[in-house]
Parts: C-alpha cells; structure tokens; sequence
C-alpha cells in the first residue's frame, strides 16, 4: 500500500542492489515491481541518475517504509537535503505519478532526480531501455 513514505528506486536501492541491505531489507513494509516517466542515466560511477521528464519509461521499484528514520536515511543517501537549494544537493527528492510495469496508475511516490551539476560533474550516458543495471 502506497504511503507518504513510499518512494520508487531505480538503481542500488532495488532488491539485490548494492545498497538494498543496508538501507531497505528488513525495514520496508512492500515491495511492489513499477515504472515512472523519465529518462535513465548510466553516471559511470556504480549507480544511475534520472530526469523526470520526457515519455521514456523508468523501470524499478516502490518500496515503502513504515518508520520515518529508515525513510529519511534515503535523503542521507541520495545527498538531499531539503534547507538546501537545488545546487546545493546531488538529488532532490519530488513527487511523480508511479504505475504498475502493465501501465496501470498506482499513485503518487517519491523519487529521486539527479541535479543538473550532477549529470554534468558524471558525464551520463542514456539506458534506452530504462532498466538498471545494464543487461
């Protein structure tokens, strides 16, 4: 069930991912396979950016977290901080519309999007396909 504290991942958040034991397993209450719009990038440093924009597909996971300080240890992660302006932080952490991988809607979620000087400081590259990592 989605809640305020349901946030879609997309790179080593994800079940099996690099940082799926620290910060996820055992401290989320579902795990629900969906998809968002925006474009992936390959950062060349173990985990990807995205911007939420344009009619690209996404492809991760909603994961949600019952205890505010295991939901706000993703912010730690993802080098967001909301006092912080936007060039100030890595990621900012906004609102999209999630939708089941069939394209049905599931509500509105977290995600995180890379800033511009991050992309830029990275140099990404596009996965077209939306899926990391790449097959």
């Amino acid at each position: 069930m989605l809640s305020d504290q349901s946030v879609f991942v997309y790179g080593t958040l994800k079940p099996g991912g690099h940082y799926w034991p620290q910060f996820c397993e055992g401290k989320v209450s579902d795990v629900v396979p969906a998809k968002i719009r925006g474009e992936l990038y390959d950062l060349h440093v173990g985990y990807p950016g995205v911007f939420l924009r344009g009619d690209g597909w996404i492809q991760g996971t909603v994961l949600t977290f019952p205890r505010t300080r295991d939901f706000a240890q993703l912010d730690v992660l993802e080098g967001f901080e909301p006092r912080r302006t936007a060039e100030e932080n890595e990621y900012l952490r906004l609102r999209v519309d999630c939708f089941s991988p069939e394209g049905e809607p599931l509500g509105q979620v977290w995600a995180y999007e890379m800033t511009e000087a991050t992309f830029q400081r990275f140099s990404g590259m596009r996965i077209e396909d939306g899926h990391w990592p790449i097959d």
